[in-house]
């Protein structure tokens, strides 16, 4: 009966001492969790996506030869001062174009269909070149937003942006289907953007040769 009484005893013992531990590490939790900093929301998945999709907006990828944009350089695989001739080797027989007095411009269609995107360029003669009869390229147009600048910029940018990147001065305006498009160019890094007026974005984008201006503003259309 004794040796039993004392079992008994023990493991009451033993009982209320694992509880008191249990409720005393309880408190201690508690009472670090009230002195713990705010640190605000904890971040779940969708927040942690969002502040990923936020960082990377502003990100340009890394743009192909065949569709960089090079201001006073050329676009994709045309090339200014390049001649015409090229340019036919290169994207083939153009879908429209128009000559006169020493100058020529040709214009490509994706597909060939009149209301795809256009490659246009335009080229006259170079004198002083070894060949003054050639006709070669001072202009390339593409409204394509497949091509890019190395900055990542194309048509679809919005203005604001490309003042950022390119010192544009405002030039003339003209109408294209309806719309007023205004222009922008930096003639020292030579490069063009038609702007939509309404709603502030590139439209098309033009390379040619840097520091050199038209009298008046060409319209590649």
């Amino acid at each position: 009966m004794l040796l039993t009484h004392l079992k008994t005893e023990l493991r009451n013992m033993m009982t209320k001492y694992i509880f008191g531990i249990f409720i005393a590490a309880t408190l201690f939790s508690c009472t670090q969790k009230n002195n713990t900093p705010d640190k605000g929301p904890v971040e779940t998945m969708d927040t942690l996506s969002e502040s990923i999709r936020t960082d990377t907006l502003n990100v340009v990828k890394p743009i192909s030869e065949k569709q960089l944009i090079s201001p006073g350089k050329g676009i994709g695989q045309l090339r200014i001062d390049a001649t015409m001739a090229d340019a036919y080797k290169i994207l083939g027989k153009p879908d429209s174009g128009d000559n006169a007095m020493g100058s020529s411009l040709a214009v490509w269609y994706a597909d060939h269909k009149a209301n795809g995107y256009a490659t246009s360029v335009f080229g006259s003669h170079k004198y002083g070149a070894k060949n003054e009869q050639g006709i070669y390229i001072k202009k390339i147009m593409v409204n394509s937003p497949w091509f890019k600048t190395a900055e990542g910029l194309g048509t679809g940018s919005s203005i604001e942006r490309i003042k950022k990147q390119y010192d544009v001065k405002k030039g003339d305006s003209f109408k294209v289907r309806n719309k007023t498009i205004d222009v922008y160019s930096d003639l020292v890094n030579g490069i063009t953007f038609e702007v939509d007026s309404e709603t502030s974005k590139c439209s098309s984008i033009i390379v040619g040769r840097p520091n050199e201006a038209d009298g008046t503003y060409l319209n590649m259309h």
